[in-house]
């Protein structure tokens, strides 16, 4: 696994909070033929100065993170990012996997030899 780190390091000495997403990026294959694609995903590390504490969680960027709440849009630590990151993943994963279930459901509908079952 390879972190990137769009912002570089984080200013020593300083409050930070930090997230992880993957991020793509538009890339121009030819410009004179509209041709474009987009890059590999990769994982990116950022980190946000913090504005002010509080006891429950911290000021960033304009945006309140409550850093007692299970789901966080920033963390502590480069670790909790990561964590943070993999339970995002892993919650998409287990929402689009009971779409996909769905969809496929309906689409049996339409088979000539289909028999709803209740269940």
């Amino acid at each position: 696994m390879k972190l990137h780190y769009p912002f570089g390091p984080a200013p020593e000495g300083k409050d930070v909070l930090w997230r992880c997403e993957a991020k793509r990026y538009s890339v121009v294959i030819d410009p004179d033929a509209d041709r474009y694609s987009v890059t590999p995903p990769r994982l990116e590390m950022t980190w946000w100065l913090v504005d002010h504490r509080t006891p429950k969680g911290a000021w960033v960027c304009g945006k309140f993170v409550l850093l007692t709440a299970t789901k966080k849009w920033a963390c502590e630590t480069e670790e909790q990012a990561l964590e943070s990151f993999k339970a995002r993943k892993r919650k998409q994963i287990g929402i689009l996997t009971a779409q996909l279930a769905y969809a496929q459901r309906q689409l049996a509908l339409t088979e000539p030899n289909h028999v709803e079952l209740f269940a």
